[in-house]
């Protein structure tokens, strides 16, 4: 058989053969592109790990946030994500400002927070509810709402208060679907003054700010964001409700 006939039959049979394969047909694997679908994010509430003050579950679009991040002295701040906006961190502080494209209603945002300990990392996640623009914090609706007063003077969330309206022996007050229930016992109060150069926190386990409160109140800068819960109890049941405002001089 002549030599180079030999060598193209050769090279024919060797392409036919199914050990034969080619790097295209080897199966390809397409990298992830999600960072979070192999990842498992665990409740940043009450974990010891990381905490923010004040840790709030509702938040109103547009708006800007600022909060106190503090990680344990075991972690050290590596990542953070936010799918609704915008979240940076500056020395301890935690700055949000969300973002959503419906015009009423709510919508649901996820902040992801990831730190790390000499060779392992802790993966954590809060999930907000985001109320939209034109429809946050509405006026009192008598039908479904609770609200805080002071005075009989109802904190609208994110407004904006005279210090006057805080006299030294003011009373906090509950409001139920618009009426106070005297059945409603306020049992602790809880403060957190916020602005970008510190964060403040108190709590008093009774039915009206004490002195340290009202104190803060009053030699706060202007522009300081106030943070207010109540821990309302009526028998044997006990809720929370909170509203934050901003202070004007």
């Amino acid at each position: 058989m002549d030599h180079h006939l030999y060598s193209r039959l050769l090279a024919i049979m060797l392409l036919l053969s199914p050990l034969y394969l080619s790097a295209q047909d080897l199966p390809s694997h397409k990298k992830n592109t999600n960072p979070f679908a192999s990842d498992i994010y665990i409740p940043l509430e009450g974990r010891e790990e990381v905490k923010i003050i004040p840790l709030l579950d509702t938040l109103s679009a547009d708006k800007e946030y600022l909060f106190l991040i503090r990680f344990s002295p075991k972690y050290r701040f590596s990542e953070l994500f936010f799918d609704k906006g915008l979240a940076t961190t500056t020395d301890s502080f935690l700055s949000i400002r969300p973002k959503t494209a419906l015009t009423e209603g709510t919508d649901t945002a996820t902040l992801r927070i990831i730190g790390f300990s000499n060779n392992s990392r802790i993966l954590l996640q809060h999930k907000f509810i985001l109320l939209a623009q034109a429809r946050a914090f509405p006026m009192v609706n008598p039908n479904r709402s609770t609200n805080i007063t002071v005075n009989n003077i109802v904190l609208e969330r994110n407004m904006y208060y005279e210090k006057r309206d805080f006299p030294e022996k003011c009373v906090f007050g509950y409001l139920d679907n618009g009426h106070y229930n005297k059945d409603n016992v306020i049992i602790a109060i809880t403060m957190s003054f916020v602005n970008k150069s510190t964060s403040k926190n108190l709590y008093v386990k009774d039915d009206k700010p004490n002195d340290d409160m009202m104190h803060e109140i009053h030699k706060a800068k202007k522009g300081t964001r106030v943070y207010i819960r109540l821990d309302v109890k009526n028998g044997k049941k006990t809720r929370s409700t909170w509203t934050s405002f901003i202070l004007k001089d």
